[in-house]
């Protein structure tokens, strides 16, 4: 998810620097989490187009790494968002504006022994880049804890949230320079990602994240894949088992006008092949969001419709602009071709159509969606999404202002191979 930006009235005071424990070896500071897929059904109920049969809420994916919260601690599933730069989770008072959006509450703070009001923040207040996504609460510190690392982090608490606010809450691990109160008031606090590193728990300010397989479970209910990590996070690390050929890094588009690490690249040149026939779609000129809270990967308007064009594609959620397909496309052969050229050299992303072609229950059997939606507002970006996330090797360096790309491994020959990137 990106956010948006909201307007905030209130005057606030600057954040106070949160306690820093002794510094670890940098050269053995990383920390290694597993998330995992789990789907949720929209609230919203959309207007179909393109066949007739009964409305049903859309199910949606995301992806969600285990936390805890507080003194004693509070288990918590928050999605894991590259896009977003804020943590927070839903009060049992949003319940009364968005009934469906989680069935995971955040206790009151005043429970926890190690929880800290911050009313020098003012209200924390968010929305994203979907329809009737905001929410709306309130700041305050605590202690988060992921894979047994506990370190004082800015928390959100939501009281308030529309209809299509996020499902379950949020870990936004984006730049310090995007949080939410920095765009509402001018007033910055510290990131997750620089939390972890000012309190001597990673070695940089870097993280990477790695799919675990190429094959896209349908958003279908169960799951084809329910008890199994879907990926894993190397806060201060990576892996190279986990990519082919080069790691390549692009800069970060910095201070970023939309609140959000973009990469600062003219467009990647895309090609798809459908079975014998290959297609160039429309170079854009347009910053690159690699988005993990997103399922789907919106393209410019003209390049949307090269590609619907090619697959016989058809509207059949209006307000969202999501489009179906027929099902058999996902044994067709070929794909898209992503080429990204960068002042450090260039890479290409393959991702097969059987990552794109998406069972949904809202659907019939026969009929699937594309996993691609046109850019509504013409806004100058593209989003990627899981879409095409799942073909690639990620790694997010916020200390040279970098991210790196590369065509994942699906190698297992090695299960503990990650190592620490130190600055």
């Amino acid at each position: 998810m990106w956010p948006a930006l909201l307007l905030s009235t209130l005057l606030l005071g600057v954040a106070s620097a949160l306690p820093s424990p002794q510094v670890q070896d940098p050269a053995k500071s990383f920390i290694t989490l597993p998330f995992t897929r789990k789907l949720s059904h929209s609230p919203a109920r959309l207007k179909r187009q393109a066949f007739d049969s009964e409305l049903l809420p859309l199910t949606v994916a995301s992806y969600y790494i285990e936390v805890t919260v507080g003194t004693p601690p509070q288990p918590l599933s928050l999605v894991l968002d590259t896009g977003s730069s804020d943590i927070w989770a839903y009060s049992p008072a949003a319940r009364a504006s968005c009934p469906d959006c989680t069935d995971i509450y955040l206790d009151d703070p005043t429970d926890s022994s190690t929880a800290r009001e911050r009313p020098d923040l003012g209200l924390f207040n968010i929305t994203y880049g979907t329809p009737n996504s905001g929410v709306l609460g309130y700041y305050y510190t605590d202690v988060i804890r992921t894979g047994g690392v506990g370190v004082n982090a800015f928390l959100g608490v939501t009281t308030d949230a529309n209809e299509g606010a996020p499902p379950g809450g949020i870990m936004g691990i984006g730049l310090s320079e995007n949080v939410a109160s920095l765009y509402q008031s001018g007033i910055k606090y510290e990131g997750y990602i620089d939390t972890l590193y000012e309190q001597g728990l990673i070695g940089s300010r870097a993280y990477s994240v790695f799919f675990n397989e190429a094959d896209l479970c349908p958003l279908t209910t169960p799951p084809a894949s329910t008890d199994k990590d879907e990926g894993v996070i190397i806060f201060g690390g990576y892996d190279n088992t986990k990519w082919i050929d080069e790691l390549t890094p692009f800069p970060i588009v910095y201070p970023s006008p939309r609140g959000a690490a973009e990469l600062n690249i003219e467009g990647p040149a895309i090609e798809i092949t459908v079975g014998d026939d290959t297609y160039d779609l429309p170079t854009q000129s347009y910053t690159v969001l690699l988005d993990t809270g997103s399922t789907y990967t919106y393209l410019p308007r003209r390049q949307f419709n090269t590609l619907a064009t090619a697959l016989d594609a058809e509207l059949a959620y209006e307000d969202y602009d999501l489009y179906v397909v027929s099902c058999d496309y996902k044994t067709v052969d070929g794909g898209l071709d992503y080429t990204f050229d960068g002042p450090s050299g260039r890479v290409t992303i393959s991702v097969p159509w059987e990552q794109v072609v998406i069972e949904n229950d809202a659907l019939p059997d026969d009929v699937c969606f594309l996993g691609f939606i046109p850019d509504p507002d013409n806004e100058g970006f593209y989003v990627f999404g899981e879409t095409f996330l799942r073909s690639a090797y990620l790694l997010y360096n916020y200390d040279d202002l970098t991210i790196s790309l590369a065509q994942a491994s699906y190698d297992t020959s090695c299960d503990d191979c990650a190592e620490a990137l130190v600055k």
